[in-house]
């Protein structure tokens, strides 16, 4: 037991000491030289295979699968179809994630999706890795953190007896949670992680207590209402390719969640065993998980106090169940907390994204600002900017259906990328097919399917539904036509940033794409150890950084005064 116990906690080896530096390219935009800043350090491996696994189950196992399933109930009509939809999302997931272990081994840095959009379609000038990166770090993850704030308030309003929880008192409480773990990461990333573990483990520990006492309440140990939602069969089902679409948009939401690790690969310890098994291992939980949730609350709750309860559907189902001091106050503080661990998750991976596009290029300045704090190791600057975009969407929206509305608004972008990305790892199969590092190789018809689905629920969302919506709070199109409008308007910043910026100064901002491929051959041939901190092999052409008269060559791995430069 004390040695699970440290595992969990500490997770600590000798590999973790080791520090790891980065390649800085071209400095275009510093005034100063091209080192990096003298108060910046590299990230070290703090991610072990508990902490990797936490890192998926505590994103996708997060506000989802306790604020969707109502909504979904009301797309399709009965929770049979709903059942049906969450056992194909888990499927669908698992063919997307595949795609992401195989690219994941082959790229082993901080910044996933990126990264791995750059060497598959590096023309036009990484268009499709800019646009990724802009959507990611300007809407989807800042809207996401945004929309699982005031649904920990709501569930704590519930608990604290509040009638009303909607508005801005649900957003109070979400801002305060926000507030807390950007602290919590600025602080200390090892403890951000043990957070995220304990996290993990109180809504796993959650999501069992629904689903056995839902089995108690079939077999008859528990009296509930009576209800015939599983008895109806699928009578009653809708047949509106539109709504399947949005509700498939809320059943990946819940499943959203198993790419969050490819952000922070530098930090991850030995990636080919950790990574592949702590990927598919997030999903096939989460997806037992989900499904046997849903047959809990449709065995307790009936369809139409179900549909009224949207976002608090299992605070509905634990109140049936446990009654007033267990239902409905131990379990939504618990369910509250849950939803905390995963707006951990998602800060911990977006703010290594967002040091990662700074590290490349992508962000004017940006190299002046990426990289870790010497003293707290944490990209602070990132951190930051991170929760200034979070806050805009928490407080911008006006009260109503705010939540629904962030949702469909992230989730088409966020679809669309991964798409992408699982048709780049068939890409790159042909155009790399001997890469080195590609220790993994995913199953190209499950590929497939997860490209179709993106597909689908980036368009159908766009199809007029059949059924009156007079009554809708927002036009049908509204929450996709946002993700399209926010995801094209980083074209602008794309030109102005890799191609006008670049004839202007002459710099080369795709240099590091050849750079890292050059790398990975190199690397490729040293032990699993040796890997992880292996010498960056490049150009000398490549990495010639000139300002204003100033020039520092790199040559094999060494600057002129012979330091090395290590890869993160």
């Amino acid at each position: 037991m004390p040695g699970i116990w440290k595992r969990v906690w500490h997770e600590k080896t000798d590999a973790e000491s080791d520090i790891v530096s980065q390649v800085w390219g071209s400095s275009e935009d510093s005034t100063s030289s091209t080192a990096p800043p003298a108060q910046m350090a590299p990230a070290s491996k703090n991610i072990g295979i508990f902490s990797a696994t936490a890192m998926g189950v505590s994103l996708m196992m997060g506000s989802g699968i306790f604020s969707t399933p109502a909504s979904i109930l009301k797309l399709v009509g009965t929770p049979s179809m709903a059942l049906v939809l969450w056992a194909l999302g888990a499927v669908i997931s698992f063919g997307g994630a595949t795609a992401f272990i195989e690219l994941g081994l082959m790229y082993r840095r901080n910044g996933g999706t990126m990264r791995f959009l750059a060497h598959a379609f590096p023309r036009p000038k990484l268009m499709l890795a800019f646009l990724f990166s802009w959507a990611m770090i300007v809407c989807i993850r800042p809207g996401a953190i945004a929309a699982n704030g005031p649904v920990i308030g709501k569930y704590w309003l519930y608990a604290a007896g509040q009638s009303d929880s909607s508005g801005w008192q649900a957003r109070g409480v979400g801002f305060g949670c926000i507030t807390f773990v950007t602290a919590l990461n600025i602080v200390s990333a090892k403890w951000s992680l043990r957070l995220i573990n304990l996290l993990t483990v109180i809504k796993v520990v959650v999501i069992l207590i629904i689903v056995i006492t839902g089995i108690v309440a079939a077999a008859g140990g528990i009296r509930v209402e009576h209800n015939d939602n599983w008895s109806r069969g699928f009578s009653g089902t809708r047949g509106d390719a539109r709504d399947y679409a949005s509700a498939l948009t809320k059943v990946f939401w819940a499943y959203d969640g198993f790419t969050n690790l490819v952000y922070s690969l530098g930090e991850l310890r030995r990636p080919e065993r950790n990574l592949p098994w702590s990927i598919s291992a997030s999903v096939v939980v989460v997806g037992i998980l989900y499904i046997l949730a849903n047959v809990a609350f449709f065995i307790v709750v009936p369809i139409d106090v179900a549909i009224n309860s949207e976002e608090i559907l299992a605070a509905e189902f634990t109140f049936r169940v446990f009654g007033q001091s267990v239902g409905q106050v131990a379990l939504p503080i618990f369910i509250g907390l849950s939803v905390l661990g995963t707006i951990c998750a998602q800060t911990y991976g977006v703010s290594r994204l967002l040091d990662s596009t700074n590290e490349v290029g992508f962000i004017p300045y940006g190299r002046r600002f990426c990289g870790n704090h010497a003293k707290l190791g944490t990209p602070i600057y990132s951190l930051v900017a991170i929760y200034a975009l979070t806050l805009l969407y928490l407080f911008a929206p006006p009260p109503g259906k705010v939540f629904d509305l962030l949702v469909d608004f992230v989730q088409w972008s966020t679809w669309l990328f991964y798409g992408l990305t699982a048709a780049g790892a068939i890409v790159l199969r042909y155009t790399k097919p001997n890469h080195p590092l590609r220790t993994f190789k995913s199953f190209h018809p499950l590929n497939i399917l997860f490209i179709a689905f993106c597909v689908y629920i980036t368009v159908f969302p766009f199809v007029p539904p059949t059924s009156d919506t007079s009554d809708a709070p927002y036009p049908f199109y509204l929450s996709p036509l946002l993700g399209v409008v926010a995801t094209l308007a980083g074209l602008i910043p794309w030109y102005f940033r890799m191609y006008w910026w670049p004839k202007k100064t002459g710099v080369n901002l795709m240099a590091w794409i050849e750079s890292e491929d050059a790398e990975d051959v190199h690397g490729a041939g040293f032990g699993e150890q040796d890997s992880e901190q292996r010498v960056g092999l490049v150009n000398e052409s490549e990495l010639e950084d000139v300002k204003e008269g100033q020039t520092r060559t790199v040559v094999d791995g060494k600057q002129a005064d012979g330091e090395q430069i290590h890869v993160r």
